[in-house]
């Protein structure tokens, strides 16, 4: 492999190469005894600081963080090669499908003009592609490896578009600063009752989303 001057650029498929090159033998020992799941929280580590670098602003640094994490799909393709499993190219062929196929307003006959009738239309597929016959359904199929309070939210959202009304207290004009300390002092009171406050609210979100589905199942039979 030729290496780049300053002021020339690697391509994707020379990072493939590099990385395969770190994987093979004489390469890096470190990248040869990596697996799917030694790396896997990485991941994580990579998305944050990457989100952290969107929020500094610097075009520079989004770069680079943007490269940490796609070198860990090129890293995790790699090794599924090597696995006979998948290769970057099923990679890159999936997600260029799902994008066609959940855009049927650019790349078919649907119409949808604004970005509300987007999002919904992209909901509906997403549900036909995943066999969810219901919302609580779909509701489930919100990742439980999300931070609790992010699942949350999301299944809050989909819950109120179903018709779904939360019950909540209302909040003084400095709503952001009144709601931190509203979540600080509960992780204070479940760190002190000895209850972690992430497993409790996935514990609790299990049952909204198990007391949704009654509510969906009345709902549907009173119509």
């Amino acid at each position: 492999m030729e290496f780049k001057n300053n002021g020339e650029k690697y391509s994707f498929d020379e990072l493939v190469e590099i990385v395969r090159l770190l994987r093979a033998p004489g390469g890096c020992p470190w990248d040869r005894e990596q697996t799917h799941r030694s790396i896997k929280n990485n991941l994580i580590e990579e998305g944050y600081e990457l989100i952290e670098a969107i929020d500094g602003g610097d075009p520079h640094k989004i770069a680079d963080e943007s490269g940490d994490m796609l070198l860990q799909v090129v890293f995790h393709a790699v090794i599924a090669d090597e696995n006979g499993e998948y290769d970057i190219n099923d990679v890159t062929d999936a997600i260029s499908r799902k994008l066609i196929h959940r855009h049927p307003h650019v790349f078919g006959d649907v119409t949808a003009d604004t970005s509300s009738e987007v999002l919904k239309n992209w909901d509906a597929i997403k549900r036909a592609d995943r066999s969810q016959n219901s919302v609580a359904d779909e509701l489930r199929g919100v990742s439980k490896y999300l931070p609790s309070l992010m699942r949350a939210a999301k299944i809050q959202k989909k819950a109120e578009k179903a018709g779904f009304e939360m019950q909540s207290g209302s909040l003084p004009e400095r709503a952001p600063g009144e709601c931190g300390r509203m979540l600080f002092e509960a992780a204070v009171m479940c760190r002190k009752s000895g209850v972690e406050p992430e497993v409790a609210l996935s514990e609790y979100i299990d049952e909204f989303i198990n007391d949704f589905e009654k509510f969906e199942r009345d709902k549907n039979e009173t119509r």
